[in-house]
């Protein structure tokens, strides 16, 4: 079969049909699509649509149906190329095709490398999930289960892996030792870990960003943004999060840790929500029977305050007794084995590149 390429100036519905095509690939309980944020992407009025120039591309079949969608993101002075937004079929020919007609435009450009899946930037959405498909979690970056070798097949190559670990309920198990004494060594030693209220978001979500925008800076496909556009991207967090999973450590008044955990409440915070979505979102925050680990960091100057926060954590899944997962940790990465007993199995992640 024949497929023919279109970008967002060659085609009158380009927008809706790249829109559109998430809807029919998934079910209901799976698709975590925002289609205001998509939106924004494709139309530069996204919070961070400053920082670089958007291509997207969508392959039709002979009859008209979009079969596949991507989109490249062009950094300014970088000739390495982000390319994400990706859904499709199980066609690899019509991806092959699409995969084409962008690295010609992105070789015509100076680029000499693509990684992705990036929607556009790090801060948005990147990674592809490569097993235990079903009902994902929120915060997870999901996806179809064939897309990451469709990439293969069309020459990327992993460059990254990451997992997330999902964590039985915390019971009757022994409290491990080391990370029990940490948080008493650090307590003692005048550190601060405390809740963050709703009242106290702003506040906090402002200090994670001094440290977290320094933390993160060596990961793949990381850009610096600034503190307003840090809080626009993540201030909604204040409506969704729970204050006693959401830690602050703090050493002499100066913030030097943080972890941020929220309710599991799957897909239902995508997109619009429903009546009937807005009644399982409260029940949900009001008890939650699960929780997802998000963000973690801490100071390098400050030695074992990661598993004093992660103890303060543990400790608060104990008085619930629910599961929980530590999610999208780098290989290599410390915290991956913190409690590795209470992990009952993990969750696998890809990033991928292709030379130009």
């Amino acid at each position: 079969m024949k497929f023919t390429v279109y970008t967002i100036s060659e085609k009158n519905n380009f927008t809706d049909e790249f829109l559109s095509l998430p809807q029919r690939l998934y079910g209901k309980n799976e698709i975590m699509q925002n289609t205001d944020d998509e939106r924004a992407l494709l139309e530069g009025k996204h919070v961070l649509s400053g920082y670089f120039s958007l291509a997207p591309f969508i392959a039709e079949d002979e009859n008209g149906k979009c079969v596949c969608r991507c989109a490249a993101a062009v950094y300014p002075d970088d000739d390495t190329a982000f390319m994400g937004l990706f859904e499709s079929e199980n066609v690899p020919e019509a991806v092959k095709t699409m995969f084409d007609a962008a690295e010609e435009f992105l070789r015509a450009k100076g680029i000499k490398k693509i990684v992705g899946p990036v929607d556009g930037s790090f801060w948005i959405r990147y990674r592809f999930k490569t097993d235990r498909f079903g009902q994902p979690y929120t915060g997870e970056p999901y996806n179809l289960p064939y897309y990451a070798e469709l990439w293969e097949k069309c020459g990327y190559r992993i460059c990254e892996r990451y997992s997330s670990n999902h964590y039985t309920a915390v019971k009757n198990q022994v409290d491990q030792e080391k990370f029990s004494k940490r948080l008493e060594e650090k307590i003692s030693e005048g550190y601060l870990i405390k809740n963050v209220e709703n009242r106290d978001f702003d506040k906090a979500i402002k200090e994670v960003y001094g440290m977290l925008i320094e933390l993160y800076s060596g990961f793949p496909a990381y850009k610096r943004i600034t503190e307003n556009e840090f809080a626009a991207l993540y201030g909604y967090f204040g409506k969704i999060m729970r204050s006693e999973m959401v830690k602050m450590a703090y050493f002499h008044g100066k913030p030097v840790g943080f972890l941020i955990g929220i309710p599991d409440y799957g897909n239902i915070i995508y997109g619009k929500m429903s009546a009937a979505d807005y009644l399982k979102f409260f029940r949900i925050r009001r008890k939650p029977k699960g929780y997802v680990l998000l963000y973690m960091g801490v100071d390098q100057s400050h030695r074992g305050l990661g598993k004093a926060l992660a103890e303060s954590v543990r400790l608060e899944l104990k008085g619930k007794g629910v599961p929980s997962v530590g999610a999208l940790i780098r290989d290599g990465n410390c915290n991956k084995d913190y409690f590795y007993s209470l992990i009952d199995y993990e969750f696998h992640y890809v990033l991928l590149e292709k030379q130009l």
